[in-house]
């Protein structure tokens, strides 16, 4: 099957919505970043797949988008949310909540923004490709680049059976 069977979101925020509440999803992704890999990237590699685009030709330029926008934005403001796990004792702990909670929206929001910058980064269309094969192959390449061993197999499972009930 080189597509799942429902219309497929078209863009890359909108696909990312669509599977990440799936069930499986949200740990297949957690299980990827312990393996450091990054999750955007992951779904990336699964969006082209998805839409039967070959992911691998603009991993490169992906990596680097990713890891410089990770760096600048994305993994300072996930420090800030960390820390305010527990309020220091000189910060009203509802304030530190609230705070907390600002964070969280605005490192969303840096995850939305890396994805509209991601999908403007082009797969390769291919023929008539399986998503499931293309989406496994560019996450196993991913990988490999990292020279780490992650469970692509688990997670592509759960996207594309997400996608099933899209």
């Amino acid at each position: 099957m080189s597509a799942p069977p429902n219309p497929l979101p078209a863009g890359f925020w909108d696909f990312s919505l669509a599977v990440y509440p799936a069930t499986g999803v949200k740990r297949a992704c957690l299980d990827l970043q312990a393996a450091r890999l990054d999750v955007n990237l992951a779904l990336w590699i699964a969006w082209h797949g998805a839409h039967g685009r070959d992911a691998r030709p603009g991993l490169d330029p992906a990596l680097s988008l990713s890891a410089d926008w990770s760096a600048r934005v994305v993994k300072p403001l996930r420090a800030a949310r960390d820390a305010l796990k527990v309020a220091p004792g000189y910060v009203e702990p509802d304030a530190a909540s609230a705070l907390r909670q600002a964070i969280l929206r605005a490192e969303l929001e840096a995850e939305r923004l890396q994805q509209l910058a991601l999908e403007a980064v082009t797969g390769v269309a291919v023929g008539d490709g399986d998503g499931r094969a293309l989406t496994l192959a560019g996450l196993e390449h991913y990988a490999a680049v990292l020279g780490v061993q992650a469970p692509a197999r688990a997670f592509v499972d759960s996207v594309f059976g997400a996608l099933e009930n899209v």
